[in-house]
């Protein structure tokens, strides 16, 4: 990930840590931090909050439409010169490169294991490690914890 970004992006903060490249997309989905109402990316190029949130959608969505707009605007290229890969053609290096990593984290499968959090108070993006790709929730003893207290509660004022 370029320096630049590093100042607004923090690798590796738990919980539901993804492997390798698919952390950095894991990273700027969690810069705009819904538990504590805080968006990291204050004063970022306007590219990278546009990319940050068309992703978030289209993670919670399927709505790809603002991604492709994105896509057109910031073009990719195949590169062969140290095995195959997407490189930035255009526009800002920064979103295209992270554009890549989303077709890589695609053609992978790691996409679908990347997921918001359950817990509507706190929407975290995690990756499911799980075997089955069940995960609901960032963390079973925070957001699992607190939504099946809910769940309880929810299920004793019904009875």
């Amino acid at each position: 990930m370029p320096d630049q970004l590093l100042r607004w992006v923090q690798l590796g903060s738990e919980p539901g840590v993804a492997p390798g490249s698919v952390e950095r997309v894991r990273a700027l989905l969690n810069t705009d931090d819904r538990f504590h109402g805080v968006d990291h990316l204050t004063g970022a190029p306007v590219g990278l909050v546009t990319l940050r949130d068309a992703l978030r959608h289209y993670l919670s969505s399927g709505d790809a439409t603002g991604l492709d707009a994105l896509a057109a605007a910031h073009p990719l290229v195949v590169s062969f010169g140290g095995g195959a890969a997407l490189e930035p053609a255009g526009g800002d290096g920064v979103v295209a490169g992270l554009l890549s990593e989303v077709h890589r984290a695609h053609a992978s499968g790691e996409w679908t294991r990347l997921k918001a959090c359950a817990n509507p108070d706190c929407q975290w993006v995690y990756y499911d490690g799980s075997r089955n790709r069940s995960g609901r929730w960032c963390s079973m003893t925070e957001c699992g914890d607190v939504m099946k207290a809910r769940a309880y509660r929810q299920r004793s004022r019904q009875s």
